[in-house]
């Protein structure tokens, strides 16, 4: 029988980043990845450079198989901008199925935990934040352009917005109930209350 095909880089970082959105970079230990990736450390290294190395490729794995895919579905593809948000803070408060909680995000998980401050991993994080804050200020800009202003710049409604989906995230992640509710209730006080009422001034002097 010949030998199994060498996994290749990408499916070695597909299953360290579905090991760190279940357990978190915290607990998953150098013995762990050997394990679990059946690689010794030293090949590991070899390839990645250090653990902490791998977990932030990891992280940029997961934020361009989960995140982008996310981002390009819900909010790019979306007709309606505003309601394309809505569906992008829901999307993370469902439970799968036969779960106790929704699995929440691995770029908030990890920058609660001490590897976020790890500069590799954090530089890592900090990627993928700002990739949500762009989509969202382009939804906010297509909203705009749409012919629904906001009274605050698109910027900072997205920034906003970015932490109040981390928080929703880590809820989640802890497996409190009615998040939709509470999603409805803040893109409704974030987006709807934030948007410029018709100037209803103008032509009244020709009446």
């Amino acid at each position: 029988m010949g030998r199994p095909a060498k996994m290749t880089d990408s499916d070695l970082l597909d299953a360290t980043y579905e090991m760190l959105w279940e357990h978190g970079c915290d607990d998953v230990t150098i013995r762990d990845l050997e394990t679990a990736l059946d690689l010794r450390a030293p090949s590991i290294y070899r390839r990645f450079g250090s653990r902490d190395e791998l977990l932030a490729c990891a992280v940029d794995r997961y934020v361009q198989r989960v995140v982008l895919g996310r981002i390009s579905r819900l909010l790019d593809g979306a007709v309606d901008p505003v309601e394309g948000i809505r569906e992008f803070f829901l999307s993370v408060v469902e439970v799968p199925s036969g779960a106790v909680s929704a699995r929440g995000c691995l770029l908030t998980m990890t920058s609660q935990q001490s590897a976020g401050a790890v500069p590799v991993i954090a530089a890592a994080v900090a990627r993928g934040f700002d990739l949500i804050e762009a989509a969202l200020c382009r939804s906010l800009d297509r909203a705009v352009a749409q012919g629904h202003p906001f009274a605050s710049p698109t910027a900072d409604l997205a920034r906003t917005l970015l932490q109040s989906f981390q928080g929703v995230l880590v809820l989640a992640r802890y497996g409190f109930d009615q998040l939709d509710v509470s999603v409805e209730i803040t893109i409704d006080a974030l987006l709807l209350s934030h948007r410029l009422a018709p100037d209803l001034t103008q032509g009244a002097s020709s009446t």
